[in-house]
């Protein structure tokens, strides 16, 4: 797993590091999405045109969270470490986050160019046909265009993209993982849905029905798809890759009321998962969670599972 990434939050203005040329993708970027990745992908080609190095400029918390309150946007689809790492996939080679206090939502366009993109260096921005800042988002991409113009630096404007008759959005990637449609948030991000989480001791109670499993405790705060059983794939920290199925839930059968869980069993391994992190990619959605009558009927449904997670 990569974990080499760079990363800077930026909690005030900037330091001045503009001795370095750089081209900067500007969004939320919440699930890196097949139309962020085209966005990024403009600035890398910029890049290559020797324009600056290719970098992402990004915001915490989410904006919406901060301007709203909207608690569903307390969790990502792409927390910003993680962010970070799938950006370096595809070609960025730092990525900026600056914290969207108060101070920084009130400031005009001119500010954020002045304050934030030239210290950093930007000689050229990238960013979505949507994209939306100052104070009450009252900045268009055309107004930042301009600006930035004014003072030496060139602006991109990245079309949408459809699928499925519609823009590709981070909220139809939300309400598709809401729905538990898999097959959807897969064809929204161009990639599997994917979580990175840390093993944590359990009450082991799997292993007495012939199916033990990993707690996962998440590293960020991931949106948590909608309860029910998963196939997965499980790429551990030494590479290797396991199926597996994840059950999202309460156990009803064996925990009345009980707290979310988050349970993966990998498929023919065996081997002590204590502490490893690992990152889980979602292929399919398998069932509903349900209540069975009795562990041995638990046990057949599991194996069922079992069988229909080797196959997706």
């Amino acid at each position: 797993m990569n974990h080499s990434i760079s990363q800077h939050t930026l909690a005030t203005k900037p330091v001045d590091i503009s001795a370095t040329a750089r081209v900067m993708a500007i969004g939320k970027f919440d699930g890196l999405h097949i139309a962020h990745q085209s966005v990024l992908k403009q600035a890398v080609r910029r890049a290559e045109q020797g324009l600056g190095d290719p970098c992402l400029f990004a915001f915490t918390p989410h904006p919406r969270l901060a301007l709203t309150g909207d608690q569903a946007y307390v969790r990502w689809l792409t927390p910003p470490s993680e962010r970070a790492i799938l950006a370096r996939n595809y070609g960025v080679q730092c990525s900026y986050v600056a914290e969207f206090h108060h101070a920084f939502q009130r400031q005009t366009a001119q500010e954020f160019v002045v304050d934030y993109l030239i210290p950093l260096g930007t000689r050229h921005i990238v960013v979505g046909y949507d994209f939306r800042f100052g104070k009450g988002g009252a900045y268009t991409t055309a107004d930042l265009s301009e600006i930035a113009l004014a003072y030496g630096i060139s602006c991109d404007v990245v079309d949408h993209i459809d699928v499925d008759g519609a823009p590709v959005s981070s909220s139809r990637i939300r309400s598709a993982l809401s729905e538990a449609d898999i097959q959807k948030a897969t064809r929204l991000l161009g990639r599997p849905y994917q979580w990175r989480a840390k093993v944590i001791t359990g009450d082991q109670r799997g292993r007495t029905i012939g199916f033990p499993t990993a707690n996962l405790d998440l590293l960020e705060p991931f949106v948590i798809p909608a309860a029910g059983v998963y196939g997965v794939d499980c790429m551990l920290a030494d590479g290797t890759t396991h199926r597996g199925m994840l059950n999202i839930g309460v156990r009803p059968t064996v925990k009345v009321q009980g707290q979310l869980t988050l349970e993966a069993h990998l498929l023919h391994f065996s081997g002590d998962l204590y502490g490893q992190e690992m990152v889980v990619r979602f292929l399919g959605h398998l069932r509903n969670e349900r209540k069975f009558a009795s562990l041995d009927e638990l046990r057949k449904q599991l194996a069922q599972d079992a069988a229909s997670a080797a196959e997706l």
